[in-house]
């Protein structure tokens, strides 16, 4: 099947809507994952995803001796690292209608290890119809994604929310807007960019020293975690720290064969290509009406996985990480990644603490807000027994 250039891209349309809405509930082919399930966890699968998709180069994730005489005995990674066995973007239908992450709320049970094989199943639990400031008429597609491992155990459910907005140069009432104030890219001052050096130099990771439940109260603020000036150098390496990516070549012509709808073409040098180039490219950005190129938004729930557990520690277990994009990251920005303790409790024998936390740029604009439930070790002796059983929480 040949792609056809349009002379322009479709709105949503109630026929489009139909369909969509006759795939809630049903489990999805997930063919362009299926790859990555066949094969076990390897150290350097953790070790990229850690360093070159979270900048976060903790050796508990990077360096086997180090975790062989950790708390949990080897290599873990972080729970992030289940969007390079799938994407959790679960949006069948409304073809031709660009897909936009909103945002994820992961359910974590247990690690993820070396060794470990992850499957995973989709589905869509929910729809939704929006009106907004940015767009007229627009879905949300709410997505399930459960992960499992080789011993049948869950892993993780992720439901994310996929917003399916027409292109900007469909018509006039499509395409995200509002954001014009943001075509040129920002500039710093010395003084900025020392700052930003100074954090990157004094950041501060609890490692191997137990943070205890019992020492945490609410209203303790963790210490800021800063991501950027955001560049193409850092999206790339995003990508390149991922199982699964985007095809190039052969393999993206084979790909757009199967899946005509999911193709953009320059309108200034009509080449197809992935819509997922609009991350690195300014013209298919500004397609979409984004001013400029801009993040994968899955970077700053990595960003948010790296706040937290820097403050935590090796010993902490992420039970929850919610996350809700708010505004563009585009390139060019700094996000600082800032954290406060809302609560703290009890449930059974596990110690958990609440918290909230936020990205906020150089415009003191917020792109990012979440909440995170963290179990922690606790003094009380039986406690720490269990938890250190074989490293199992």
């Amino acid at each position: 099947m040949t792609a056809v250039i349009a002379s322009k891209n479709p709105d949503i349309t109630d026929e489009m809507v139909e369909k969509a809405q006759a795939l809630v509930g049903v489990w999805l082919r997930r063919d362009v994952h299926v790859p990555t399930y066949a094969e076990s966890i390897s150290p350097i699968d953790i070790r990229r995803w850690a360093e070159y998709s979270m900048g976060d180069d903790n050796p508990l994730y990077s360096d086997p001796e180090y975790a062989a005489h950790s708390f949990w005995g080897g290599q873990i990674a972080p729970p992030t690292l289940l969007y390079t066995f799938d994407s959790t973007i679960v949006a069948p239908g409304f073809r031709g209608i660009q897909w936009i992450y909103g945002g994820t709320r992961w359910q974590n049970y247990v690690p993820i290890r070396v060794g470990d094989k992850i499957t995973a199943r989709a589905r869509v639990i929910g729809m939704q119809e929006k009106v907004g400031k940015h767009a007229n008429r627009f879905f949300v597609q709410i997505g399930q994604t459960v992960f499992e491992n080789q011993r049948g155990e869950l892993v993780s459910i992720a439901e994310s929310d996929v917003l399916r907005i027409p292109r900007s140069n469909s018509g006039k009432n499509s395409g995200l807007r509002g954001f014009e104030d943001r075509n040129d890219p920002p500039t710093y001052t010395d003084e900025q960019l020392d700052a930003i050096r100074t954090a990157y130099l004094t950041e501060e990771r609890r490692g191997a020293e137990p943070r205890y439940w019992e020492d945490v109260e609410p209203g303790d603020v963790l210490r800021p975690v800063v991501k950027g000036p955001l560049t193409l150098v850092d999206i790339m390496a995003f990508y390149s720290g991922r199982r699964n990516t985007y095809p190039p070549l052969k393999l993206a012509v084979l790909d757009r064969e199967r899946h005509p709808g999911n193709v953009y073409h320059s309108p200034t040098t009509r080449i197809p290509m992935h819509p997922a180039a609009g991350h690195m490219d300014n013209e298919i950005a500004r397609e979409i009406g984004m001013p400029r190129a801009y993040d994968q938004g899955w970077q700053r729930a990595n960003w948010g996985c790296h706040l937290i557990t820097n403050w935590a520690g090796d010993m902490s277990f992420i039970e929850s990480l919610n996350h809700k994009l708010l505004a563009p990251n585009l390139v060019g920005d700094t996000t600082w990644m800032k954290g406060t303790v809302s609560g703290k409790r009890v449930a059974g024998d596990q110690h958990l603490v609440d918290i909230e936390f936020r990205g906020i740029n150089q415009d003191d604009r917020v792109n990012v807000v979440g909440t995170a439930t963290v179990r922690l070790p606790s003094k009380d002796v039986r406690d720490l027994f269990l938890l250190s059983d074989g490293g199992k929480l």
